[in-house]
């Protein structure tokens, strides 16, 4: 009997420790591509989205805000945007997520991985 009550107490521990580390229901992985369409669609009117490029006097590059900033920042900026032009231009946390993943890319390629 303490043999089984031993069994269930530890399957109870890990249906914890298992629901605990899940992702959401339905929750999916943040996409680069989907990321690039969105720069490319919304911020290459100010932004050069591509990977190479060197900005302009309105906006910096994506790739120069790739080496400057960590994913985190641009993820908060994306979330509450100061920049004027940017005011009210509000995007989904996904949209966020997916930009985010975008820029990331573009650090990886400047540093040459």
């Amino acid at each position: 009997m303490r043999a089984l009550l031993a069994v269930l107490g530890g399957l109870g521990v890990l249906g914890v420790v298992l629901w605990l580390t899940a992702s959401p229901a339905g929750a999916v992985a943040p996409s680069a591509d989907a990321g690039a369409e969105l720069a490319a669609r919304w911020c290459a009117a100010c932004h050069v989205v591509a990977p190479s490029g060197a900005g302009t006097d309105a906006a910096p590059s994506f790739t120069s805000i790739a080496n400057q900033r960590t994913p985190d920042e641009v993820r908060a900026f994306l979330t509450k945007p100061h920049a004027r032009p940017m005011r009210g231009f509000n995007l989904t946390t996904r949209e966020i997520e997916d930009v985010t993943a975008y820029i990331a890319t573009l650090h990886q390629k400047a540093e040459g991985r």
